[in-house]
């Protein structure tokens, strides 16, 4: 006989008995949503900001607490997923309750929809009254700028969205577990599996493969306990989904809900839902106190666990023990399957005895593992050695560490954004004419087949480390890193690439600094450190005009057989009121300082700034010191001085000094922080510099003082 009580009435008695979890759940909304508005608009106004600077900040604030910005909302969503979930069919892990539950006069669908039901309706009520509070607070403090109420209301869409998708996954773990501990295990199981699978592989990838970049192009990472886990790319997990819209949805000039990403979340959590109905359909009643609910799914979870952690483990075990890591990492990664695989049986069984027999999961799984340490160790797809056929290639990019390593770009560059410069500029970088670059790549390869990845270098020899991302017509982009020795032929190639207008345009800093957003210009050089140039702006934007023809018509040759006697410090506006960017909001202009090499045949250059009346010292002034003072420190601090007053010392000694940055980009020119120098200068024109160091091949006159001469 089926019930005929009102299923409205069923529902709301559930909420009422699960009382306790909707009071909580109001009090977590109302802290996270008009508390915190109330909260941070105050500080806002604390800080004593102009009118319309306050405007424009409080506007972010209150978009950011009521929209998608808001941390405390998206922890409540991914908990309150995994509390309503478990507490709502928790039922089910008592034999007791399971059984007074199945005899009620009530069919398993409206049952499941009577637990269902009351989850939703004590997270969704709770949320809506906290919002239309905070909207309220908001428009109480006087801020309520345009497009709130529907931007509000779209984050409240997608925040349901992605709760009812953790909220169904909250319920199949219940649904495939018999116990609670059991079950929380399967939640965050199903939250974080996509990002622990990525990490074998990526792992794995920078163990064994000397070419391939997963660590410095995955895009960032966060740790847990010992291991390291890559964000970014491709990852099967919910919670990653969820971080993915809400980048989106807040991501760069535009604030607005992601509707399509939203509507694939509606998606999977229908699909997810009928899966949950299966489930529960399916799920044996005798199922309580069980770890796994079905019996068939006991080998499968039990290889989906021992695969990747034993290789995590092996992998962090084996890391940095010699020539003999591999040997290390094999046998650790046999003893951890092992270890991990009995303990998972002695879960299912509770039994020492039966979990310490050998099963055929097990030898699945080492099977697996074998296969994958072959696959890796042996570069069964050649990942190494991969270079795709010129005519299959649409474009190529190339980042050499020696010259692309040196440049920094406003904030609003497309170079700035995301976790890894170095993936930023391959990503947005794109040369069509690359038959350099693909030279330079085709002499990588060489190197992996020849010297397994590390060139042999001797004494004097340099090492040109460079990244390469092959864009195939295909659609495909392929990265990969290369290390080659630095000799006439690498170099060659190296200048035809810096030579190329296609390079220039698309890799100079100047090329993405607007002059007329040039605020300020200082110097750095051998005299003193950032000196004022003191002009009007039209000067200024002059200098800088000029000084980027210079740098563009500079060609690689004259990199390298010039000095950099310097640094122009450009003051520039990066980022305007009211932009966005993806590391976060600005709601005020922020200026930001570029510090750009100044090579001493920049000739107009350095004649403009003459005439504003900041001459640039360099060793043609050599007759205007009168001594210069070389400091010595060995590793233990201590240091000793030097003094060289002759003319010839003093000019071997500026020629080969550089400044506390790298000196030229076009060449691997390191400051010996250990060797640094004082300069005095005549008549009390000029105070003493520090911050200009000895290069590594030290002068013959300072070698002879030290006694390190040949």
């Amino acid at each position: 006989m089926t019930s005929k009580i009102s299923f409205t009435k069923m529902v709301m008695q559930n909420v009422k008995e699960r009382g306790a979890w909707f009071l909580v759940s109001f009090l977590a909304m109302l802290m996270a949503l008009p508390v915190q508005t109330m909260m941070r608009l105050d500080s806002v106004a604390a800080y004593g900001l102009k009118p319309k600077e306050q405007a424009a900040q409080s506007a972010e604030v209150f978009w950011n607490t009521t929209g998608y910005d808001n941390v405390a909302l998206i922890l409540l969503v991914v908990i309150a997923g995994f509390c309503l979930g478990m507490t709502g069919y928790m039922y089910l892990y008592s034999r007791e309750k399971t059984d007074f539950y199945h005899s009620l006069p009530m069919k398993r669908e409206r049952m499941y929809f009577v637990s269902y039901l009351g989850g939703v309706l004590i997270f969704a009520v709770p949320y809506l009254l906290n919002l239309l509070l905070a909207l309220l607070a908001g428009a109480v403090k006087g801020t309520f700028p345009a497009h709130t109420v529907s931007l509000a209301l779209g984050a409240f869409l997608t925040h349901m969205v992605y709760f009812l998708i953790f909220y169904h996954v909250g319920i199949l773990s219940v649904m495939l577990t018999g116990n609670l501990f059991t079950g929380a295990m399967a939640y965050a199981a199903f939250l974080s599996y996509g990002f622990i699978i990525k990490e074998v592989f990526i792992s794995m990838a920078g163990r064994f493969f000397q070419a391939a970049t997963p660590y410095t192009l995955s895009g960032g990472s966060y740790n847990f306990l010992r291991f390291t886990f890559h964000a970014g790319g491709w990852t099967l997990s919910p919670l990653y989904s969820y971080m993915d819209i809400i980048r989106e949805a807040i991501n760069y000039d535009t604030r607005k809900t992601p509707w399509l990403l939203a509507a694939a979340g509606l998606l999977a959590a229908v699909l997810l839902l009928a899966l949950c109905l299966l489930v529960y359909h399916l799920r044996p009643t005798e199922s309580y106190h069980k770890a796994i609910a079905f019996k068939r799914l006991e080998p499968i979870i039990k290889i989906a666990v021992v695969f990747p952690f034993s290789v995590l483990i092996a992998l962090n075990i084996s890391q940095g023990i010699g020539q003999h890591v591999f040997v290390w990492f094999v046998m650790v990664l046999v003893f951890s399957a092992w270890v991990i695989s009995t303990a998972m049986d002695f879960l299912y069984r509770m039994d020492i005895r039966e979990s310490l027999r050998p099963r055929i999961s097990t030898g699945v799984v080492l099977v697996m593992l074998a296969a994958m340490t072959v696959i890796y160790r042996f570069d069964v797809f050649q990942v190494d050695t991969y270079l795709p056929k010129e005519n299959k290639i649409e474009s190529m990019s190339v980042y050499i560490n020696s010259m692309n390593s040196l440049y920094s770009y406003p904030y609003n560059s497309v170079y700035y954004q995301g976790d890894s410069e170095i993936k930023a500029y391959l990503k947005n970088a794109k040369y069509e004419e690359f038959d350099s670059i693909y030279d330079l790549a085709a002499m990588g390869v060489e190197a992996q087949k020849e010297n397994d990845g590390f060139p042999k270098l001797k004494d004097g020899e340099d090492l040109l480390c460079f990244y390469v991302k092959y864009h195939l017509k295909s659609g495909r982009d392929v990265y990969r890193y290369y290390e080659v020795k630095q000799d006439d032929a690498a170099l060659k190639l190296m200048g035809n690439i810096y030579d190329s207008w296609e390079y220039k345009q698309q890799t100079l800093p100047v090329e993405f600094i607007d002059a007329e957003k040039i605020t300020e210009i200082s110097l750095n050089d051998i005299f003193s450190a950032n000196r004022q140039v003191t002009t009007s702006e039209t000067a200024m934007q002059n200098i800088f005009k000029t000084y980027k023809s210079e740098w563009e018509s500079l060609g690689f040759q004259e990199s390298l057989d010039q000095q950099v006697v310097g640094f122009l410090n450009i003051d520039c506006i990066s980022v305007q009121q009211g932009s966005r960017f993806e590391n976060g909001t600005a709601s005020l202009d922020i200026t930001q300082t570029l510090s750009l090499p100044l090579y001493e045949g920049f000739r107009g250059t350095r004649k403009l700034l003459e005439e504003a009346g900041c001459h640039v010292y360099t060793k043609e002034d050599v007759d205007k010191m009168e001594k210069i003072v070389v400091v010595s420190s060995d590793n233990n601090g201590n240091t000793e001085e030097f003094t060289f007053s002759d003319k010839e010392d003093r000019m071997e000694i500026l020629a080969k000094s550089v400044f506390d940055q790298y000196s030229n980009p076009a060449k691997d020119i390191y400051p010996d922080y250990s060797k640094s120098l004082r300069i005095y200068w005549k008549d009390g024109a000029g105070e003493t510099k520090e911050g200009v160091y000895l290069s590594n091949d030290l002068p013959s006159c300072v070698k002879k003082v030290l006694k390190t001469e040949n």
